[in-house]
């Protein structure tokens, strides 16, 4: 792999960048990178102590004591905690440890965003590159902006950022990123279709790029297809017709694809009647998301449920609430969390929540895998008006 003369001399200087370096180019030899690519920005996953535990706090302090420094542009996934909130059902020990994997992160310059939906603040161009560990973040910046970021591990990301390379590898190379199969799909999508979609087109795939051929998104349905189909798939990239700026040039380099179609029967599922908690927010609910919810609250007097529902969003949506609308929420037995997802928080567990109605595929995965929690498809607002509706 050729190394420039910039970065050998950046190694023979030692300390914690010449580590760095070190990693990444060891990594790009392994995965026989032809070269190393600057990076525009990181994005670190991993970072809640539930899923990395102490042996991830002990990486972070060893690092960060080193006085190692980020040197491009950083954000951060969602915590096991909300930063700052002490009112959460989770143990003191368990935040006492989240808040120093924060302030580790902190030291090295992260900026602590804390969520799992950077790309509604950062609008990445075409062809630029990024270093992603969040899945569904990297297929949105891959599939909708075009952008380049391979699927890339938390503890990797970490030395990317400070190193500010990435190895030239997988989706960093144009020709790896050209469709091979064309799927059509037949099926007027919702956010639930949607997930289903990405599940199912994953499953008939054996890791090509896809060809989605279907008109009418918005960006509530990619966001749905796209974190499904990241959860689902190990290339977290998929051409999708009128969405990627460069669609049709793809379309151009594919050469005899594969062609299958999925059609609304694939899609279907049924609503569900037993669960604990409603839950949206995986990922991180949008403005948009958020305000679906309140029409329908709003339409019914903002009536308490009876059973709560779960709204996992960023800091940054939540900052565009009115304290009123909050207090409305909260009465109505809505909990609005930022920071953090169920997904990495002993939150519903604290809770005594076992099951949740979602919308989002990528939750009815992870739940039971990581928090023990059983989850099911749902559309929200039509659960949200069938429990008002009978209540």
């Amino acid at each position: 792999m050729h190394v420039s003369s910039e970065d050998e001399r950046l190694l023979k200087e030692g300390g914690y960048l010449a580590k760095a370096l070190e990693t990444v180019i060891k990594v790009g030899e392994a995965v026989k990178a032809d070269r190393l690519l600057d990076v525009d920005t990181v994005h670190v996953s991993g970072v809640s102590y539930l899923t990395i535990g102490d042996a991830g706090l002990e990486f972070l302090r060893d690092i960060s004591s080193s006085g190692a420094r980020f040197r491009v542009f950083t954000t951060v996934n969602p915590a096991g905690v909300e930063y700052g909130n002490l009112n959460l059902p989770v143990n003191e020990a368990f935040i006492r440890r989240q808040m120093e994997i924060i302030d580790y992160l902190r030291r090295m310059g992260a900026s602590l965003w804390l969520t799992c939906t950077p790309y509604e603040f950062i609008r990445p161009q075409p062809g630029s590159i990024h270093a992603w560990g969040e899945s569904n973040a990297i297929a949105y910046i891959n599939s909708v902006n075009d952008a380049y970021t391979e699927k890339l591990p938390g503890p990797f990301t970490i030395m990317i950022a400070i190193a500010g390379k990435v190895p030239r590898f997988g989706l960093y190379v144009e020709e790896n990123r050209v469709p091979k199969v064309i799927v059509k799909v037949n099926a007027r999508l919702t956010p639930v279709k949607a997930g289903l979609l990405g599940r199912i087109t994953a499953g008939k795939l054996k890791g090509e790029v896809p060809f989605i051929d279907y008109d009418n998104w918005d960006k509530q349905l990619l966001k749905s297809f796209l974190a499904s189909y990241a959860t689902y798939s190990p290339t977290p990239l998929a051409v999708i017709k009128g969405i990627n700026p460069n669609w049709r040039r793809y379309l151009s380099m594919v050469d005899k694809p594969d062609s299958i179609t999925i059609d609304d029967a694939e899609l279907r599922y049924e609503q569900p009647i037993e669960y604990d908690a409603l839950f949206i927010g995986c990922p991180h609910a949008s403005l948009e998301e958020v305000m679906s919810i309140v029409k329908v609250l709003e339409k019914h007097g903002y009536r308490r449920l009876a059973k709560p529902l779960i709204v996992s969003t960023s800091r940054f949506i939540k900052s565009t609430l009115s304290p009123e609308l909050i207090n409305k929420l909260k009465e109505a037995n809505v909990y609005l969390i930022t920071d953090t997802c169920p997904m990495v928080s002993p939150i519903l567990q604290g809770l005594g929540i076992r099951s949740v109605a979602t919308p989002s595929s990528k939750a009815i995965f992870y739940l039971p895998r990581l928090v023990n929690v059983n989850a099911m498809p749902c559309s929200i607002e039509d659960c949200l008006e069938s429990e008002l509706s009978n209540h």
